[in-house]
């Protein structure tokens, strides 16, 4: 047997007797439930296998356990997981990043902020306007299309001007786009499943977040904290950058392509489902009742339908815009069932017949009793951007948000806020190889370490705790 297959049966021993442990030991007592007891006894062995074992056919395994809990019935689980919208939702996302990069739309953009007259000998400029054309991209597209593409564009760069893998001006750009990334995937919920899931779990809560308010508070905190990071590097750091002068920006900007006809299609067709999700909500009295009714029936996922069946039938020179599988390709099954597993999780730990969250409340109520709503966050916020560089960030978020939410209801303050800053708290994970799942990109010998990279990670994870807690919070109390 080998080493790995051992240490594969302890982590799944270990798990069972947590489950046997907590199964046996906690009592249905403080408002917690005997099905709110089967809950607690599955959530945290399936915790601890998804951050020791993995997550594939551990979230599908997960489906069966929570069937037996009796919170909920097979129907309902299975509803909830594949079955849901937002796995419709999630298909899509993932298939318009993959359709964006297809096309050349993604390629086109960057390029074309990379060689404007303003970055001629100015290297710290450079560094600007790749991290704001990162920024952009990252807004749409999902971070795993967005890094790789980035990454090559760095190594062809720097081996222009003659700098090498590993030298502090690579590594710079290469942290700046990890940064600005993790940013996005929290703030945006475009392209990004993160957020995504989250809406989902919040709606199911009862505490619903659409499109448009999460992006009137995660836009600003990813647009904040992509500033802050070019800061860092082009205030502090400093890299050493006297090689820029060698970069050849006429030629570079010879190597700009037009849009291809099919990333213009590409690029109206998404614009207009964007338009959909947000036109309603910020233009109501635009809109004539009738077609808002119809609106409101069809969901979120309609366009989503339409748009994707749409890439597919349109030609262009003889071919399709992309084909289904070809634009599905990047939603693969485990990544589906492991969002599915998550969000039933969710679903099901704040279900009012587990009586997990009225437990919790009852027990940790004299902690919290003289604690402000504000201080809450606070602690909140920091423990989730400490762990999620360790652990999933998936798990994390899941995990701290099913913690947090009982409190500041029995507080009566608005959930709102918190839910976005603990998204994009626990988006924020560069600090070690295993902290996010675009990690093992950037991480290597040739690329970034944690010795070259450690002072600037913490304290780009610091401002980003910042802005989150002191900044993205008070805005969401505002604007929500």
């Amino acid at each position: 047997m080998s080493k790995h297959a051992k240490l594969v049966y302890l982590h799944i021993l270990i798990a069972f007797v947590i489950f046997l442990a907590l199964k046996l030991s906690i009592p249905a007592a403080n408002g917690l439930t005997p099905a709110g007891v089967n809950v607690i006894a599955v959530f945290i062995p399936i915790l601890y296998l998804w951050l020791s074992v993995g997550t594939d056919w551990v979230s599908w395994l997960a489906l069966g356990l929570l069937i037996m809990t009796g919170i909920a019935t097979p129907d309902e689980i299975y509803a909830d997981t594949l079955g849901a919208p937002l796995i419709i939702t999630v298909i899509a996302m993932m298939s318009f990043s993959k359709v964006l990069a297809d096309t050349g739309v993604i390629d086109t953009l960057v390029k074309w902020m990379m060689t404007r007259e303003i970055v001629r000998n100015r290297p710290y400029v450079f560094i600007c306007m790749m991290l704001t054309a990162c920024a952009i991209v990252s807004a749409f597209v999902s971070i795993a299309a967005v890094s790789l593409i980035f990454l090559s564009m760095i190594s062809a760069v720097c081996s222009q001007i003659g700098y090498k893998k590993g030298d502090p001006f690579y590594t710079a750009l290469c942290l700046g786009v990890f940064w600005v990334t993790n940013a996005f995937n929290g703030g945006s919920p475009f392209g990004h499943a993160m957020p995504v899931v989250m809406m989902s779990t919040a709606s199911a809560a009862g505490s619903p977040i659409s499109y448009t308010q999460w992006l009137a508070v995660g836009i600003p905190y990813a647009v904040i904290t992509t500033i802050a990071c070019m800061a860092i590097i082009c205030l502090i750091w400093r890299p050493e950058a006297s090689k820029f002068r060698d970069y050849d920006l006429d030629a570079a900007r010879k190597e700009v392509k037009p849009l291809t006809k099919q990333g213009i299609i590409t690029v109206v067709v998404f614009a207009a489902v964007v338009v959909y999700w947000v036109l309603p909500e910020v233009a109501a009295n635009l809109i004539p009742e009738t077609v808002m009714s119809f609106i409101n029936s069809w969901g979120t996922t309609i366009p989503l339908i339409f748009s994707m069946s749409l890439l597919c039938v349109l030609h262009v020179d003889g071919k399709p815009v992309t084909t289904f599988p070809v634009m599905t390709s990047t939603a693969t099954v485990s990544m589906l069932v492991f969002i599915g597993a998550v969000t039933v999780l969710g679903n099901i730990v704040s279900n009012a017949d587990s009586g997990i969250s009225e437990c919790l409340n009852n027990i940790l109520s004299p902690v919290t009793a003289n604690m402000s709503p504000f201080m809450l966050v606070l602690v909140v916020a920091l423990g989730t951007i400490v762990l999620t560089n360790f652990i999933s960030n998936t798990v994390c978020m899941l995990l701290f948000y099913s913690l947090s939410m009982p409190l500041m209801s029995a507080m009566g303050e608005p959930v709102l806020g918190l839910t976005v800053v603990i998204v994009a708290m626990a988006s924020f994970a560069s600090l070690v190889p295993s902290a996010a799942v675009t990690a093992p990109f950037f991480f290597g010998p040739e690329h970034i370490t944690i010795r070259n990279s450690f002072k600037w990670n913490v304290l780009a994870i610091a401002l980003a705790w910042v802005i989150g807690t002191f900044i993205t919070y008070p805005l969401s109390n505002l604007l929500l």
